[in-house]
């Protein structure tokens, strides 16, 4: 190297082959790699590490100029941090004068970031994560300012060969503390949005549980509504999702509701909606707007779509009339009957009031019962009967293609109808026959038979 001046990119070729020679040194030495800042690295020459630790208090009278240009910086290229309040944007140069502080005194005692360096830097990663600032903003913020710290060291440097060689060092180092702390920064910050979003989803799931339970006050709705961004007096849908069976999948149940919450977070009107899992239901709070039924119906139906896309789980969806949120118990009541309905139906949702009977056989569960018995109960030794009546009442009333589904002849579907009419006394031929026999094995889909 006989240039004068180092440029960037043969610094940085430099660099990757130290590195290289590095790993291969530490490796021979010790059959595995080793941590660079489990152990200490070896000094360089006396004359490079007296031009390095030179640079290095160089670079130490310059960390208040340079905390602020690293400000700067993020407020230019990163958008996220313009939005921030001047207390957090004090703390954030602070942060970037510590971090000076800290780099520069592991440089000259030839480690990585300490424990304290460490701890330090999680958590100004978790107040960022509280404050809502993107991961990729924080990271993005710590790479800005490397590079602005590396530029600085770069001009320091000069011509002389001890310099240049310490300067080689430097960039390595800069590398290797980059790579260890953007990696710390990164686990605090998912760590600590997994806690926020846990002690989030636990607010809320204590405010829809005394909110559909009725232990709430008015004053006590209207106060935790504002809190969670609820307008306390907008009409109100509630929804409510399921899988099409019953699951005790608890990380497949949990999945779903990331999904559900997450594509209903996207939606041009997202603000109002709360989506909350409890047990295996999904209930979602959705603002009715100027819209109906029709409205939360078009935006579950996509989010059905993708849940059985992404968790193989098959979603159905209730969905009860607008009502106050104080009076949310009532549309909750209202879609876990249209939730039965959707199942019964094998549709992907169902809005009460446009599913009649499933609403009347749900509200009598008694007589619903009660009725699937006294018709149905001289089938129960005749499983046959049982099946072909099903197919009959799904796909009749042409006999060829009933038989085509059950894999026999029609001659031998239309003895089995005979037979279902002598046993139970309703002809399935007939429109009153008909109606009789699907109210009573509708009646069964939605309440049993016991």
């Amino acid at each position: 190297m006989t240039s004068a001046v180092l440029s960037v990119v043969e610094i940085t070729t430099g660099v990757q082959v130290a590195t290289k020679g590095m790993k291969k040194a530490r490796t021979a030495a010790n059959g595995a790699p080793t941590r660079r800042s489990d152990a200490p690295k070896a000094k360089p020459r006396r004359p490079e590490r007296a031009a390095l630790l030179a640079i290095l208090d160089e670079l130490e009278a310059r960390i208040d100029t340079l905390a602020d240009r690293m400000l700067e910086r993020y407020l230019v290229a990163i958008p996220s941090y313009r939005s921030l309040p001047d207390e957090t944007l004090r703390q954030v140069r602070m942060v970037n004068k510590t971090n000076l502080v800290g780099f520069i005194g592991s440089l000259r005692i030839g480690k990585g970031p300490s424990v304290e360096d460490l701890a330090r830097i999680t958590a100004s990663a978790s107040r960022r994560a509280r404050e809502g600032v993107p991961l990729s903003a924080l990271l993005a913020a710590y790479r800005l300012g490397s590079k602005l710290a590396w530029g600085e060291a770069l001009s320091l440097v000069g011509t002389d060969q001890a310099r240049i060689r310490a300067g080689l060092e430097l960039a390595t180092e800069v590398m290797s503390w980059v790579d260890e702390v953007s990696g710390a920064v990164a686990q605090a910050y998912l760590e600590e949005s997994e806690r926020l979003w846990s002690d989030r989803e636990a607010a809320r799931r204590d405010f829809v549980d005394g909110l559909l339970g009725g232990a709430l006050t008015h004053d006590e709705v209207v106060a935790r509504a504002v809190a969670l961004g609820l307008d306390p007096d907008a009409p109100t849908f509630v929804a409510v999702v399921a899988a099409e069976g019953r699951t005790e999948d608890e990380e497949t149940l949990r999945a779903s509701q990331h999904i559900v919450h997450a594509q209903l977070s996207e939606l041009k009107r997202s603000k109002g909606i709360l989506a909350v899992r409890r047990g295996p239901e999904i209930v979602v709070l959705f603002p009715a707007g100027n819209e109906g039924p029709e409205g939360l119906a078009s935006a579950l139906g996509p989010v059905l779509r993708m849940a059985e896309e992404s968790v193989d789980l098959r979603l159905r969806a209730g969905i009860g009339r607008a009502r106050e949120l104080v009076d949310l118990s009532a549309s909750y009541r209202e879609a876990a009957i249209a939730l039965s309905a959707a199942r019964a139906q094998g549709t992907p949702y169902a809005i009460y009031g446009t599913v009649l009977l499933e609403e009347l056989l749900l509200r009598e569960r008694g007589v619903a019962r009660r009725l699937a018995q006294t018709i149905l109960e001289p089938l129960a030794g005749h499983p046959e009967l049982r099946t072909t009546l099903v197919e009959y009442v799904q796909h009749g009333p042409a006999l060829p293609s009933v038989a085509k589904r059950l894999f026999l002849h029609p001659n031998t579907v239309a003895y089995r109808l005979q037979r279902i009419r002598e046993l139970t006394g309703r002809d399935p031929k007939t429109p009153q026959g008909i109606a009789e026999l699907f109210i009573a094995l509708r009646a069964i889909q939605l309440v049993g038979e016991d």
